[in-house]
């Protein structure tokens, strides 16, 4: 089998690969815990940046960089599928949106991570910023973390 060719690119908003975007997020980040995607509120998605990794037409792994006019910009909604993790995708896809983020002139990054990928992040820079806690959304604990440029 050939190795996988991975492309990068923005995400529009209400298109067919943001479509992707909600199939995946539902598969790694909610229905393990038995929840849905479609319980949250993404209609403030339309003015973030959407980026995503796909094999072929296929979207593989995503994430959302959002700018609320604040020094900081908050990295959210990560997902990788199970089955292209180790392929440093998560890490590309958070190297572009923090250096997208640095062009902004922004102090750095913020977000929330589930305590279960505290070293993906570190060895990104990150560095834990608070508390354990739980969110009201989902049953998982995470933490707040941050990047300072």
């Amino acid at each position: 089998m050939a190795e996988n060719f991975i492309v990068y690119r923005k995400i529009i908003f209400d298109s067919d690969d943001y479509a992707q975007t909600l199939l995946l997020r539902h598969e790694v980040l909610r229905r393990p815990w038995g929840k849905s995607i479609a319980e949250d509120d993404l209609s403030g998605e339309r003015d973030d940046l959407i980026y995503g990794a796909f094999d072929g037409l296929s979207l593989v792994g995503m994430a959302i960089l959002q700018d609320r006019g604040e020094p900081y910009d908050k990295l959210r909604f990560m997902a990788v599928n199970e089955d292209y993790r180790g392929q440093r995708i998560g890490a590309t896809i958070a190297k572009e949106l923090e250096s997208r983020a640095r062009r902004a002139s922004k102090k750095g990054i913020r977000l929330a991570a589930r305590t279960s990928v505290i070293p993906f992040y570190e060895k990104l820079g990150y560095v834990i910023d608070g508390e354990r806690f739980i969110p009201d959304h989902i049953p998982v604990e995470h933490i707040h973390m941050v990047l300072d440029f």
